[in-house]
């Protein structure tokens, strides 16, 4: 199988994770830059990427109600999970300077609605 090149905004999260060092980044099909490929599959969408593109959006962190009930959620699922400050900060400082701030930060280690859905399946198929 080829090795698709990713472009660094590639990695980035529409809530505030970032995926750089992820082995589940590298092997999944959907992410967060794939997913205006799936649109028309409602089912395969991320509410938080669905909830993004409804407000015109490019980030969480840029959202008028921001951090609304559903991010607030979803960060809740996992302890210690830093979406949110990753999100404010991605508004704050930019797309660059926060990458920068973001790689360093292994982001990924958060519960991912598409990325976990994802895993549950593979893990079915392959018992």
């Amino acid at each position: 199988m080829e090795k698709v090149k990713r472009e660094p905004q590639d990695y980035a999260a529409v809530c505030g994770l970032y995926w750089v060092g992820s082995a589940w980044y590298e092997v999944l099909h959907a992410t967060c830059a794939t997913q205006d490929e799936l649109e028309a599959q409602p089912e395969n969408l991320c509410p938080v990427f669905a909830c993004a593109r409804q407000r015109q959006v490019a980030h969480c962190g840029v959202c008028p109600d921001f951090p609304c009930p559903l991010l607030v959620n979803l960060a809740s699922l996992t302890p210690g999970d830093r979406r949110i400050e990753s999100a404010e900060l991605r508004a704050r400082l930019g797309e660059e300077e926060w990458a920068e701030w973001a790689r360093r930060q292994h982001l990924w280690l958060a519960f991912c609605p598409l990325r976990d859905r994802t895993a549950r399946v593979h893990h079915a198929v392959g018992s």
